[in-house]
């Protein structure tokens, strides 16, 4: 008999599951209100992209004795797991944009793409993992000159040798035109 499936989370296998807090090392967290302020500080520029000096303000803080060695390990960790929020009750307000794509975000990327493109969940999947939909937003967010250009050369319409030749080629019609009606008219005699 076949297992079902169990779903890990993510719109796509294997993309963005992020490790459960029953996984993660307990925090010891200081009582010390300096210790927490600076938790807070390290973590919040750890979550915006600022790992480096996130982890630089944790060794700081061990070496000035707010923070116990164990704990910038554990800190550490759970940013490895994509978690920063390391106390709940101390947090400001969250921002009103999450930092990475939900599960939901991730869905309907995908049934988008298997709409639009007429794919499967398999390549739209591979499409997104692979980068695609960070390309092409990075695409439509930067700036081509050549964009300006093609711009500029739609406003000033047609170039006059186009217009020129559009202008002869009709009358030239016209006067076939005319030329073939009369020459109809003359070999058939009108009856009275």
């Amino acid at each position: 008999p076949a297992l079902p499936q169990q779903r890990s989370g993510s719109a796509c296998p294997g993309r963005g599951a992020t490790m459960g807090s029953s996984k993660l090392p307990k925090l010891q967290l200081p009582k010390d209100e300096a210790a927490q302020k600076r938790l807070i500080e390290a973590s919040d520029l750890a979550k915006t992209g600022e790992l480096k000096a996130g982890q630089q303000m944790l060794k700081e803080g061990v070496a000035s004795g707010l923070i116990a060695a164990p704990l910038q390990r554990q800190v550490l960790a759970w940013w490895s797991a994509g978690e920063y929020d390391l106390l709940p009750g101390k947090r400001t307000p969250p921002e009103s944009s999450p930092a990475g794509p939900t599960v939901d975000d991730m869905e309907a990327q995908v049934v988008r793409l298997m709409k639009e493109r007429q794919w499967s969940r398999k390549e739209a999947c591979q499409f997104i993992d692979e980068g695609g939909l960070d390309m092409e937003q990075m695409q439509a967010e930067m700036h081509s000159p050549m964009d300006d250009a093609f711009e500029k050369l739609k406003q000033q319409g047609p170039p006059q040798w186009f217009v020129e030749a559009m202008t002869n080629a009709q009358e030239k019609a016209k006067q076939e035109a005319d030329l073939a009606e009369g020459e109809t008219s003359k070999e058939t005699p009108v009856e009275n």
